[in-house]
């Protein structure tokens, strides 16, 4: 299994915000993606929160599945930038994965 998948797979989305002029960050209970490509959002807000389901990965996209949607992460690195996303964990400030949309 994917190693951010691993940690988001029965997680709650918490918040979704830009953070720069480019960056788009994905606040999850434990965690944080910090995006610097597209970044496209497709969810419906009801009354029950946003728990991952499924993460998808391709060469182009990382697709992250709840039960209400999804949100799409595009892997094609944008200049200047070398990373597509990070993720860092809450509980262990160490913990950074770099997806530099390679296989």
């Amino acid at each position: 299994m994917d190693p951010i998948a691993e940690r988001l797979v029965g997680k709650e989305l918490r918040q979704i915000y830009h953070k720069a002029k480019y960056d788009a960050v994905l606040v999850f209970e434990d965690g944080a993606i910090t995006a610097w490509t597209e970044v496209k959002v497709n969810v419906s807000l009801g009354n029950n929160p946003l728990i991952v389901q499924e993460v998808k990965r391709s060469e182009e996209w990382y697709t992250i599945v709840f039960t209400q949607g999804d949100i799409r992460i595009s892997r094609v690195a944008v200049w200047p930038s070398v990373e597509c996303f990070t993720y860092g964990a809450a509980n262990d400030r160490i913990l950074t994965i770099i997806d530099r949309g390679e296989e």
